[in-house]
């Protein structure tokens, strides 16, 4: 399991899937809104959201995993760099959770990044029922008009069947990211949501 992974001896050093920051920057610096709140799923060790978080751009960046020694490394490293331990310091946020299954509300982020967690559900027993899971819970966290962004292995083929199927998205987009080999990037914006009927009076 992931926990088991990140348990052993060395495995809560930070570590970036996929690509590293000054790789994606670009491509995130234009497909998400810099402003709001911003969600990272799937975050493991790597500093992505606290990277992000410095640029400035958003009020809130929280980071999920549902991996209790991930999330404890990363709320460690964020105190040591604060001065002080606390759950959420200066907007940045780290919280152990299902990125299938979370606690937030409705609406509540402008943008989401995933660098391969797209691919874990795709990997698992189920793949289509789980990676359509996660792609529910996605658009349900993002407001109107909010983007995903998820870096992945899986080929269009695998991919954009699968979010089209779905009727949150108002746009899909993919493109082989240009300095990762292998690697697609999947730029989903999330539909307007439309007013619940009204009961006749």
């Amino acid at each position: 399991s992931w926990e088991e992974a990140y348990a052993a001896p060395g495995q809560d050093a930070p570590a970036d899937w996929l690509a590293e920051y000054d790789e994606v920057r670009p491509l995130l610096a234009a497909a998400l809104p810099g402003r709001g709140s911003l969600l990272e799923l799937g975050c493991g060790t790597s500093p992505l959201a606290a990277q992000l978080y410095a640029e400035g751009r958003y009020e809130r960046v929280v980071a999920i995993d549902g991996s209790k020694t991930a999330i404890a490394a990363q709320r460690e490293r964020r105190a040591a760099q604060c001065g002080h331990a606390t759950l959420c310091t200066r907007g940045l946020c780290y919280e152990v959770c299902d990125a299938r299954s979370t606690p937030f509300a409705d609406a509540v982020f402008g943008g989401a990044v995933d660098k391969g967690l797209l691919d874990a559900a795709l990997c698992s027993e189920g793949f289509d029922y789980e990676a359509g899971l996660l792609a529910g819970e996605v658009a349900r966290l993002l407001s109107d008009g909010g983007v995903w962004v998820s870096l992945s292995l899986s080929p269009p083929s695998v991919v954009l069947p699968l979010l089209s199927s779905l009727p949150h998205w108002a746009s899909l987009d993919t493109q082989p990211h240009p300095s990762a080999a292998g690697v697609f990037s999947y730029v989903a914006t999330r539909a307007e949501r439309r007013p619940a009927a009204r009961l006749p009076a």
